[in-house]
């Protein structure tokens, strides 16, 4: 039996590393933990946003608006919305629909908390992690819309959130 040489085992450990840190950077919980590094600019507002802005993505922070028909903006300033906080449509009385982009890989804790005249809510295929009474006193809310067998789905359960009634 031949034995290896010493460059072959360097390079074979080299490509190893790499395939292990891509597995990891590509994997959900990376991606939760780095949304919330480093802010390049805090409490920036656009139209009836208040946010703040990362090197890739845009985090809202609160919604200041009064319709009925809430579309969160995929995109801000050319960067992708990718996270809603904790709270930020807490007590909203005025929203009845949102829609949620697609880009939104976590949803805060208590998000859309007493929203009383909430009844739909269209979320989007990839959400990782939905924080835990994020949909609580929304009494009138009667629909969320999800893919069947999405990760939002997924999320929904393990949150033990079990009020959606439509797919689609």
């Amino acid at each position: 039996m031949k034995k290896i040489k010493k460059p072959l085992i360097i390079v074979l450990i080299i490509i190893s590393v790499f395939i292990i840190r891509f597995i990891i950077t590509n994997s959900s919980y990376y991606k939760l933990k780095t949304l919330y590094i480093h802010p390049i600019k805090q409490n920036q507002k656009y139209n009836d946003y208040i946010y703040d802005e990362y090197i890739n993505h845009i985090c809202i922070l609160f919604y200041e608006g009064e319709e009925k028909e809430v579309i969160i903006p995929e995109r801000i300033n050319g960067k992708k919305v990718e996270s809603i906080d904790d709270s930020a449509f807490y007590g909203n009385e005025k929203m009845e629909k949102v829609v949620i982009p697609k880009y939104v890989i976590r949803i805060g804790h208590q998000t859309f908390i007493g929203n009383n005249n909430l009844k739909e809510v269209y979320l989007p295929n990839n959400i990782y992690d939905i924080g835990p009474y994020s949909f609580d006193v929304c009494t009138n809310l009667e629909k969320i819309y999800i893919k069947k067998g999405s990760k939002t789905e997924k999320s929904l359960k393990k949150t033990k959130f079990y009020i959606y009634k439509e797919y689609k």
